[in-house]
């Protein structure tokens, strides 16, 4: 059963009980002033024909006698009155039995409900004449009665027809009132299949419009979620296809040369070449095998130890390290005015520098130049190289991406040094940019995000 029956079934039972009680109640007070004024109206009806007869009875000279007595009231035509002398009935023409009313007999000022009399309700008003007559009136209150049961009749009706506006009322209230919880499940079935970018909708002020907007939160955190999900699950398919294209190449000439070595009767010339081939290969999978290794510890997002470092050193620490590389290519360093510390790392922020420069003094040639310096609070490596196309310079920080593949893998490269600078700078708060064109160099911009 849905929600909106069960509360409309809830209210429509609070609303019956509460019109019954209320029409109850009503009805009562009604009835009580019907009947009161109804029994006003009879005994001043009794007491008027009560005194008719005393005044009649006071004017007969010696007293009145019963037969006297009983002319009168035949005379008035009156079937509505008992009279009795002694006990005995002198005059009667209803069907009620004189010693009915007798016994049991109300005090003066209240009556005796008779009954029906002819499908008639009547009372019953008892009086004693001093003429020693007994004097029993009877007062017809049908009306009164016919006026409480039409009125029983329309209160019923009109409160029928309330309670009837007023469940069909409710239930569209709560109907509406409950549309953002249907518009709820819809979008929670949605997502449930697969539509990740469906929301609820948020209109209003109420707690189920906050309860829209919770859910869309919860639902744009699980669609993040599930984003990065894929992102991650593609991106290790690629890893693995890159990597696997990666340890192929060197693999088959390490087996080739080894091969040819054991087989064939070489020069020494020759000999040396293919052993300071396997030699190179081999140095080059180590050092792939150790980006890697490094790139998956940083990935696990271990803690890392801070402290603080001078940019200043830093930044020298990489110029030491890459200068021997950068001499033999015939490229200078220059570290420019690193003011400023950072929390880090040291040898992991080392790291990312030393990529970054290294790259720089790959992409030089002879005569070219890496500089390092501060600009507006961000760490700047720069040089005068060939420069990036621009539809690569988002590609690469991704992990064995290389815009120059022959000359990358010349140099010993895999494509991983930016993949794992990335990763460094991230767990560290910081960001890179890549600023680069073709022919007028790159310019590489760490800072925080």
């Amino acid at each position: 059963m849905k929600l909106r029956v069960k509360l409309s079934l809830m209210t429509g039972g609070v609303l019956l009980l509460a019109t019954v009680l209320c029409i109850g109640l009503s009805f009562s007070m009604s009835r009580r002033a019907l009947l009161l004024e109804a029994n006003r109206s009879a005994y001043a009806q009794s007491q008027a024909a009560f005194q008719g007869f005393e005044n009649y009875c006071a004017h007969l000279t010696g007293g009145a006698g019963v037969q006297a007595a009983a002319y009168w009231l035949k005379s008035q035509d009156d079937e509505y009155t008992i009279l009795l002398r002694e006990g005995e009935v002198c005059y009667n023409r209803t069907v009620l039995d004189p010693a009915e009313l007798t016994e049991n007999s109300p005090p003066r000022s209240g009556p005796q409900e008779a009954g029906l009399y002819r499908g008639r309700r009547l009372l019953v008003y008892r009086f004693d004449s001093d003429a020693y007559f007994v004097f029993i009136h009877l007062v017809d209150v049908t009306d009164t009665y016919f006026s409480l049961y039409r009125l029983a009749a329309g209160q019923g009706l009109l409160s029928a027809l309330i309670l009837a506006a007023a469940a069909a009322a409710v239930f569209y209230m709560l109907r509406r009132a409950l549309r953002p919880l249907q518009a709820l499940s819809d979008s929670a079935n949605a997502i449930a299949a697969g539509a990740y970018d469906r929301r609820a909708p948020e209109e209003g002020k109420d707690e189920l419009s906050g309860l829209g907007r919770d859910f869309n939160r919860m639902a744009a955190a699980v669609e993040e979620h599930i984003r990065r999900v894929e992102e991650s699950e593609e991106q290790k398919t690629m890893f693995m296809a890159s990597l696997t294209h990666e340890l192929k190449t060197p693999l088959t000439a390490v087996s080739g040369y080894a091969q040819t070595l054991r087989y064939a009767k070489l020069s020494e010339e020759d000999r040396e070449t293919a052993l300071r081939y396997i030699c190179t290969q081999s140095a080059r999978l180590d050092r792939l095998s150790k980006k890697m290794l490094r790139l998956l510890e940083l990935d696990r997002d271990v803690p890392l130890v801070r402290e603080p470092a001078e940019i200043s050193e830093l930044a020298e620490s990489a110029r030491e390290t890459c200068l021997p590389g950068a001499r033999d290519r015939g490229v200078e360093i220059d570290v420019g005015d690193c003011p400023g510390t950072w929390p880090c790392d040291r040898d992991l922020m080392v790291q990312a520098l030393v990529n970054l420069v290294d790259n720089g003094v790959k992409a030089c040639s002879e005569g070219g130049r890496v500089r390092i310096y501060m600009k507006d609070g961000a760490l700047v490596v720069e040089d005068d190289g060939c420069g990036i196309p621009e539809g690569d310079i988002a590609h690469l920080t991704e992990a064995f991406y290389m815009v120059d593949k022959s000359r990358s893998r010349q140099s010993g490269g895999a494509g991983m040094g930016l993949a794992l600078t990335s990763v460094i700078l991230r767990r560290h708060g910081l960001g890179l940019r890549i600023e680069s064109r073709l022919g007028q160099g790159t310019r590489a911009i760490i800072g925080h995000k």
